[in-house]
């Protein structure tokens, strides 16, 4: 006997399982037959056929009533197996039928593609293994129509016709420096003392805002770096180059291990807002809504206090 053939034998032999477990449980071709949607002439013929190929005869048949014999009694145990593991395959494959499926293209600044990105996405193409995800890390502010954009994180207030702009999380900043920088002059006490340091300037946040009993304070420091890259200013700032007001996400790890020390603790820095940009559409993909539920879901909580 070929391969193919053997093959054959065995799937034939599987279906035909199914049936005879169908017949033992109805005790009778008919009934069995008309679960399964085949007439009770082919049932009674499949079953005959499984008998012949196992040389022994599975069923006691009478004119009213069919009933299994000893061997069919050992058999139908693994008939009951057979036609468990197919059910089981059968909704495995419905249910991935009914995942959500496709690419999202989303977009969201350099320090979040680096920093948090990973992590995340990571948790929601776990969850949806048969969405693709294209990340566009980013500063510049890519137009969500015209470049069709999934989504976008963004940090700051947006608006655009078309578009639906969810606030997601608060993001907390912390004014930090390298030890061996702020060994090499005098203590900061106040934010004033900024004005004679060398600090690294994001160029989208050029005013640095302190606030101590509800009394802010506005300062413009003399950069003596900028830069739209904040892991740029975070290596800087590590190996010494000056002072940085950067994320506490971004930092915290830095200060905890005593790389960098977070300075004037006892003024409030107000947070930035990150936001979730994306297109108002009327029928939007599976794929697009498990990603808002995702969204909707995952703890953003870190943001809010540093890590």
């Amino acid at each position: 006997m070929s391969n193919d053939t053997r093959e054959d034998a065995s799937l034939c032999t599987a279906w035909d399982m199914i049936l005879l477990a169908e017949v033992a449980e109805t005790g009778s071709f008919t009934r069995a037959g008309g679960r399964i949607g085949m007439p009770k002439s082919t049932v009674s013929q499949r079953i005959a056929q499984l008998e012949a190929r196992l040389g022994l005869r599975l069923l006691n048949r009478s004119t009213r009533h069919v009933s299994l014999t000893g061997s069919g009694q050992v058999y139908l145990e693994y008939c009951r197996r057979v036609r468990a593991e197919v059910s089981a395959a059968d909704m495995a494959l419905t249910n991935l039928k009914e995942q959500p499926v496709g690419t999202l293209k989303i977009t969201c600044p350099e320090v979040t593609a680096t920093y948090f990105m990973p992590t995340f996405l990571h948790g929601f193409t776990t969850q949806f293994p048969r969405i693709a995800v294209e990340l566009i890390a980013t500063n510049r502010h890519l137009d969500v129509i015209r470049e069709r954009v999934d989504f976008a994180s963004r940090v700051g207030t947006t608006t655009g016709q078309d578009l639906i702009v969810r606030r997601v999380s608060s993001i907390k900043r912390v004014l930090v420096a390298a030890p061996a920088y702020l060994a090499a002059g005098s203590p900061l006490q106040e934010p004033t003392d900024l004005l004679d340091r060398r600090c690294l300037v994001h160029d989208a946040q050029p005013e640095w805002v302190f606030s101590s009993d509800d009394t802010p304070i506005v300062l413009r420091p003399p950069p003596a770096a900028t830069s739209d890259s904040m892991g740029f200013l975070l290596q800087s700032c590590i190996a010494g180059g000056g002072v940085a007001l950067l994320p506490a996400y971004v930092c915290q790890p830095s200060v905890a291990v005593g790389r960098l020390v977070e300075l004037l603790p006892g003024w409030e820095i107000p947070p930035y807002e990150m936001m979730l940009i994306f297109p108002n559409l009327k029928n939007q993909s599976k794929a697009q809504a498990a990603f808002r539920d995702y969204v909707n879901t995952f703890d953003f909580s870190a943001f809010s206090v540093g890590r």
